[in-house]
């Protein structure tokens, strides 16, 4: 049986970790670390519980296609602090440091690099294991494709998703379509709840149902009428917004067995990086690749 392929949703660790860390983690020369301290923590203790054979973790930059889509899109988040800002790029050199395989791709966010990999993978038979703490991972499960919260122990199937939301996960770019969501500042339908939208999906397949009009007589909660009539009356605004919450599963980035393989750390590399960080102390819990024989 082929091992599963975990994808670290490396920028949801970071963030976490610079929010829940002490700014007394820092380097030699002063510089703020927590973020990368905190991230690599993460990665080992998934490594160390879990002994991959295939890992990856996804990154991005600053903007996304999403943005010339929306000009408001994230348009409501602050630009990350400087001290947070300048750990990104270490970020990334302890992720290839320690063998893990770093992917991302410009105009895109880490989830669609995160659904790409899944996608592709799961194509070719693996099982794939979307390590987050982020909801609208949720989407991409499937039959083959898993959610697993590092933060609670706790793993979504298509049931838990289920569950948890109220609807498929298919349906969840649909469900965030109508009721908006205002942490990527994505528009929703004024007046339409998350309770509401899901009602609504529980009869509908996507969005674009609510335009046929046999709908009315299949739901009943207050306010129908003036609710589907806002929604077909901005339905070019849903159908923008279900775009928006929708992970894109076609970045153009490579995806293989070969180049998401667990390599372990190269002690000439992991040396000098960890005695700048000031990690000299996490050098011993960092698994080696092993010597070529010839």
């Amino acid at each position: 049986m082929k091992k599963p392929v975990y994808v670290v949703d490396a920028m949801n660790y970071i963030f976490r970790a610079y929010y829940s860390l002490p700014e007394s983690i820092t380097a030699p020369n002063g510089m703020l670390t927590n973020a990368v301290f905190g991230y690599l923590r993460t990665l080992l203790r998934l490594i160390h519980e879990r002994k991959p054979e295939y890992i990856a973790a996804a990154f991005e930059r600053d903007t996304s296609f999403r943005n010339r889509m929306f000009v408001e899109y994230k348009a409501n988040r602050k630009q990350p602090p400087d001290d947070l800002e300048a750990q990104f790029d270490f970020c990334r050199k302890i992720t290839e440091a320690i063998g893990v395989a770093c992917v991302e791709a410009d105009d895109y966010e880490a989830d669609d690099v995160i659904g790409t990999i899944a996608t592709r993978m799961s194509a070719l038979g693996y099982r794939v294991i979307v390590v987050t703490g982020d909801k609208d991972m949720s989407q991409l499960v499937c039959e083959s494709v898993f959610v697993y919260d590092m933060g609670k122990g706790q793993f979504l199937d298509e049931a838990a998703v289920h569950e948890k939301f109220g609807v498929p996960p298919r349906q969840i770019p649909d469900l965030l379509a109508l009721h908006g969501d205002h942490i990527d500042n994505i528009p929703g339908v004024m007046g339409v709840g998350e309770k509401t939208a899901r009602r609504i999906l529980s009869v509908c397949g996507t969005i674009e149902d609510v335009a046929d009009t046999n709908l009315n007589a299949k739901l009943r909660f207050r306010g129908r009428d003036e609710i589907l009539r806002r929604i077909r009356e901005n339905i070019e605004t849903v159908r923008i917004s279900r775009k928006l919450a929708t992970i894109c599963c076609e970045a153009p980035i490579e995806v293989s067995p070969a180049a998401l393989r667990y390599r372990g750390g190269e002690r000439s590399v992991l040396g000098p990086l960890c005695r700048e960080l000031g990690f000299a102390q996490v050098l011993e819990e960092i698994p080696l690749a092993q010597p070529m024989l010839f």
